[in-house]
């Protein structure tokens, strides 16, 4: 077995993310599923971003377009 560290900062804006989905969901109906729809990446991606195992470029792609696609449908 081999263990990964992940970075606390990283935990802590994947975490804000998805508590928004989830404010989110019970506002628009969005969930983890459409927002990866809506970046154009897989399921499998999406979890390997929110586990820690996403390559750095993937990671900070995918959660920059997630919050901004998140936050868009929270400010309306």
């Amino acid at each position: 077995m081999v263990a990964v560290t992940i970075d606390r900062r990283y935990l802590s804006r994947v975490g804000r993310l998805i508590g928004k989905i989830f404010e989110a969901k019970k506002i628009a109906g969005i969930n983890e599923t459409k927002v990866a729809d809506y970046l154009g990446i897989s399921m499998t991606t999406w979890n390997n971003v929110k586990n820690g195992t996403a390559g750095t470029d993937t990671a900070e792609r995918v959660l920059n377009g997630a919050e901004k696609y998140v936050d868009g449908i929270l400010n309306q």
